[in-house]
């Protein structure tokens, strides 16, 4: 009877936190030839800075070239962008804003979508990059990250009322912004994955990562 009853409890309150958390992860893809790594990232401060911002920013609207133009969110992703690196021994720290030993060759190509599983309230980015054969060096990669435009989070804790914006034209940026940075790191050295020697000059390389959002 005591056992049932503490079974019964536990259900109870496994059901009453149901819809009550939001778990926010990154997983990345790595395809180099006929080898697919599985791994997460590590995030920097300057991604979760960048989405408080958005949410608590106060314009919803802001006056350019005499019109009103609503305010566009396009903060994190209108620079997105992906870079490898060689270092193998520096763990991630939250301060990072580029990587350790970055090679600094831009993807060939890059595309993002959105995607939705409602059944398991699951929502996510995935962001996609990929470098031709003979774009990059042969090397060894340790490292790998993405870059986004962040908002700068130098605002005094705690910043009350904000209004951070900036225009370009018709277009309205969410803070003084910082133009790229690193927001997700995935790293040999944090043991997301182990370190291999990539061929460039004859492979091509993919690398996927997906900013997930689960309401728990």
């Amino acid at each position: 009877m005591i056992t049932e009853r503490v079974k019964a409890n536990k259900v109870d309150e496994r059901i009453s936190e149901n819809f009550t958390k939001i778990k926010i992860g990154g997983e990345a893809e790595i395809i180099s030839g006929n080898t697919v790594i599985q791994c997460t990232n590590k995030f920097t401060r300057y991604l979760m800075s960048t989405i408080l911002v958005a949410i608590c920013n106060s314009y919803k609207y802001a006056y350019v070239d005499a019109t009103y133009q609503t305010l566009a969110y396009h903060t994190l992703a209108s620079l997105f962008d992906s870079r490898v690196g060689r270092d193998t021994s520096t763990p991630t720290n939250p301060d990072m804003s580029d990587l350790v030993d970055k090679e600094d060759v831009a993807p060939s190509s890059k595309t993002r979508k959105l995607i939705r599983d409602e059944e398991m309230w699951l929502f996510m980015v995935e962001f996609t990059f990929r470098w031709d054969a003979g774009v990059l060096p042969d090397m060894t990669i340790g490292e790998l990250g993405v870059y986004l435009r962040t908002d700068n989070d130098d605002w005094t804790s705690g910043l009350v009322n904000p209004e951070r914006f900036t225009t370009s034209g018709a277009q309205i940026f969410i803070g003084s912004g910082s133009g790229k940075r690193l927001c997700s790191r995935i790293a040999s050295a944090d043991g997301a994955f182990d370190a291999f020697e990539f061929y460039g000059s004859i492979d091509p390389l993919t690398f996927k990562w997906r900013f997930q959002v689960a309401i728990l």
